[in-house]
């Protein structure tokens, strides 16, 4: 049987963390294999490909330049399955050099990729760009780093007000400084423009929660179950308001899905007890 590796183990195989093996996976640049309990699994081919990218992003890759290697890879071998790992790529005086089969691709080669220029781009900043900023604020977001993260996202957002994982991101940022309605704001403007969108229904719903809004928070929570349903602490949450409001019938279905989705969790004997009280 082949070997799947889910977000956390490919976090501690490669140093990636997890919200940037998911951006990772949502842009299509390295795409997970299964989607079981709320987590993503990805093959060994998927474990060099990210390795791949982080090495290149060590040393001073942009995100946009491998998407554009990538995307070039497809259309030069389109028999290639998995390109990050099936071609080598490194980086050899600001230039990515490609090899396969025991070959190197050099200027001279078919495969060769130029991306002499791209980093001096126009002075007008151009939809790549913005992505690589907002990639930056994730690995700010990441390290702690919230006030840069926080400026980085508003300069994203500035140019591209659609942005809606930045939107998201920014939102929760500003909920932990204690801006609520400011978080509030970015997270109604993430679900106008998607409605469906699990994050942000799943973070308006908690800071309802937290506002004493029950009525708000069960129906925004229900929402992120509606985007995802394997969204595990959506469930969790969700169960908890419903008990506080005294639905305890209702409760026990999302203790219960819970469970399946994350048996091995540090909650799971709190909610068999609760199961077993109510």
């Amino acid at each position: 049987m082949k070997q799947l590796y889910d977000q956390r183990e490919v976090s501690r195989l490669t140093g990636i963390s997890e919200s940037q093996i998911r951006y990772w996976d949502r842009q299509g640049l390295i795409t997970h294999r299964a989607k079981e309990r709320g987590r993503l699994w990805f093959d060994f081919q998927s474990l060099v490909a990210f390795r791949t990218v982080r090495d290149l992003r060590r040393q001073g890759v942009s995100l946009h330049k491998i998407r554009h290697c990538v995307a070039k890879l497809r259309r030069i071998m389109p028999g290639l399955k998995h390109p990050l790992s099936e071609v080598r790529i490194s980086l050899v005086q600001n230039q990515l050099i490609l090899g396969k089969n025991r070959r190197r691709f050099t200027p001279e080669g078919q495969l060769f990729i130029d991306f002499t220029g791209v980093e001096s781009a126009p002075v007008t900043p151009t939809p790549e760009a913005h992505e690589e900023l907002f990639f930056l604020a994730l690995e700010d977001e990441d390290a702690g780093r919230l006030p840069e993260a926080r400026e980085k996202y508003e300069k994203v957002l500035a140019a591209v007000p659609d942005h809606i994982d930045a939107l998201v991101n920014l939102g929760t940022i500003l909920f932990l400084a204690g801006h609520e309605s400011a978080a509030a704001s970015r997270y109604l403007q993430a679900l106008a423009i998607n409605p469906e969108h699990a994050e942000a229904n799943y973070n308006l719903a908690n800071l309802m929660e937290g506002q004493g809004e029950m009525d708000a928070a069960v129906l925004f929570y229900k929402k992120a179950i509606q985007g995802e349903p394997d969204f595990a602490d959506a469930h969790f949450n969700l169960a908890m308001a419903l008990e506080a409001m005294g639905n305890v019938t209702r409760a026990r279905d999302h203790w219960r899905r819970y469970l399946e989705l994350d048996p091995g969790s540090k909650w799971a004997e709190f909610i068999k007890r609760r199961l077993e009280e109510t």
